[in-house]
Order: structure tokens, then C-alpha cells, then sequence
């Protein structure tokens, strides 16, 4: 009965009084919650629908008391949200620092993940919202999970500028199926995509590494270990370090993306962040995109 035991502590009350409630609770209900064994305790199947409709209850009840607070601290609300590795030394500080001058008392909690694992996030609803890389298409996110692309980025081959392919502008997917490649987990949608765009021609890819973070990942192309995949601004970031070649054949894409739960407490404050990320966020997607634009124009002449 060690599961009374730590359950009527978590709930200070004798285990005595929990054990009894709990059978005036079965006898309400006309069935059998537990199988109690000499020193096992288990639910039975009623008790693990029970349980679920309970935890959904619970959830319900945690997102109407955020919803309330809000009515009764309106510039007090809280917010928690995620965004995938790699944008630290990117957009994030700026991001942060320019939402929290606007809304100094919001309570605010960021945490760093792939996008797979924020996705998850967002289904427990552990999290309000998040950052992420999607397929222009929004495909491979759940059931319950609602996104809004903001701007899109091709994917471009990364390779040390002593690497025999560095002195081209272009390769296909097949000149490279062979080589050792480093690209993201499959957390990230650059991975799905890219793997898709292999398989698409017939190939299967050679991942010798896997690295989230772009910095590693533009690391190890530029020390020659391998071929990398990544977005064509953050190769333009680092063009002292490596050569970039745009894909012939299917275009691989990928999207920025703002995601939520539609399960979720839907609070003023995830709100209001949504609204200042989607503007801050396709803005500064513009902005480098132009960048983009007229580094590849002045390579071209």
C-alpha cells in the first residue's frame, strides 16, 4: 500500500482516511478503482478512465484559474514559451528583451529544445507557445497543435572552402548521398525534409553527424568532417568559414513557425505574445532575407 501511503502524504491526510475514501468513492460509482494486492496496488481499467477524465478535468480547471487571473491582474499574467536551439546567437536576445520593455510585469519563462521535443511541450501543455521549424506546408505537426508560418528559407550545402566541391555553385542531392553528412536531428524539420528530398531521388542519406545547433553544424563543414545542410542565411552568416551551394533538383524548404496548443489556456498574455512575435519575427525575417538577396547578387557579379 505504499502508493495510499505516499498519496495520503502528498495530500496530509492519514492513509486511514484516504483508504476509506476512496471506497465510499467506488461504492458511488458502482466499480472497483484499485486491485489492492498484499504489496501491490493497480488500477483497474474504470480506474484508469477515471484517472484520464480526471487529469483532463484538472487541466481544465489549471487553464481556467491562469484565465481568471488575468480578469483580476490584467498586466500580471504569465507566459511560458520555447524556441528551437540555435537562435541564442541569432534573434533571441533581442526578441526577449524587446517583448519584456513592452510588457515589464508579464511573467515570463523561455526554454530552449528542438522543435520535436516543443511540439510534446505544447501537447502537455507544459508550455504556451513556441518558436519553431516547420515544413512550408505544415505538415508533421499533431493533431491539436496549431501553427502560423512566418517566413520560409531554402536549405543550401555547406562545405569547407578545401572541400573538392567548394569551387562549384550548385550540386544535386545525388553528387552528395554518398559523402559524410551532417545535418539536424530528427527533431528538426530541416532533418524530415531533407531525408524526404533523398528518398525522393532514390537515395538513402549518410549521416555521420547530427547537430542542432547551427554553429556545430557550419563548425564541422568548415573543418572538412563532412558535408553540411543548412538554412541559406545561416550559411551567409558564416560564408568567411564555408562555401555554399544551392540544391538542383526538389526545392528543400523549411518555415519559422509560431505554434500553440488548441487545448490549451488561451490567456491575454499568449495572446499578446503571438501578436508581437508574428510581427517582430516576419519582420526580421524580411530584413534578412533582403540581406540574403544582395550578398547572393554581389557573388553573382
Amino acid at each position: 500500500m505504499g502508493g495510499f501511503r505516499r498519496a495520503a502524504d502528498e495530500l496530509d491526510m492519514s492513509q486511514a482516511t484516504l483508504s476509506e475514501q476512496i471506497k465510499v468513492l467506488e461504492h458511488e460509482l458502482g466499480v472497483r478503482l484499485f486491485e489492492r494486492g498484499s504489496r501491490t496496488l493497480t488500477l483497474t481499467e474504470p480506474g484508469r478512465v477515471l484517472l484520464e477524465r480526471a487529469e483532463r478535468i484538472l487541466d481544465e480547471v489549471r487553464a481556467a484559474q491562469e484565465e481568471m487571473l488575468e480578469f483580476a491582474h490584467l498586466d500580471r499574467g504569465q507566459l511560458i514559451f520555447g524556441t528551437m536551439t540555435g537562435v541564442g546567437q541569432v534573434w533571441l536576445p533581442g526578441f526577449i528583451a524587446a517583448f519584456m520593455r513592452l510588457h515589464p510585469h508579464l511573467d515570463v519563462t523561455h526554454v530552449e529544445r528542438a522543435s520535436g521535443v516543443l511540439l510534446r511541450l505544447l501537447e502537455n501543455r507544459e508550455i504556451h507557445a513556441a518558436c519553431l521549424l516547420v515544413p512550408p506546408e505544415g505538415a508533421d505537426v499533431p493533431p491539436g497543435i496549431s501553427t502560423r508560418p512566418l517566413y520560409s528559407r531554402d536549405l543550401v550545402v555547406v562545405v569547407s572552402p578545401q572541400h573538392r566541391l567548394a569551387r562549384q555553385t550548385r550540386v544535386s542531392l545525388d553528387e552528395i548521398a554518398a559523402e559524410r553528412l551532417i545535418l539536424t536531428s530528427p527533431e528538426e524539420a530541416p532533418r524530415r525534409i531533407i531525408d524526404r528530398g533523398f528518398r525522393a531521388q532514390g537515395f538513402e542519406p549518410v549521416v555521420s553527424f547530427e547537430a542542432d545547433d547551427p554553429a556545430t553544424l557550419i563548425g564541422l563543414a568548415a573543418e572538412g568532417v563532412g558535408i553540411g545542410i543548412t538554412g541559406e542565411n545561416i550559411a551567409r552568416r558564416h560564408a568567411d568559414r564555408v562555401v555554399a551551394l544551392k540544391i538542383d533538383g526538389p526545392q528543400l524548404r523549411y518555415a519559422m513557425a509560431l505554434a500553440w496548443s488548441d487545448r490549451g489556456p488561451h490567456t491575454r498574455a499568449m495572446a499578446t505574445f503571438l501578436d508581437f512575435a508574428a510581427v517582430w519575427l516576419t519582420e526580421w525575417g524580411t530584413h534578412t532575407l533582403a540581406e540574403t538577396v544582395s550578398a547572393s547578387a554581389l557573388a553573382i557579379r
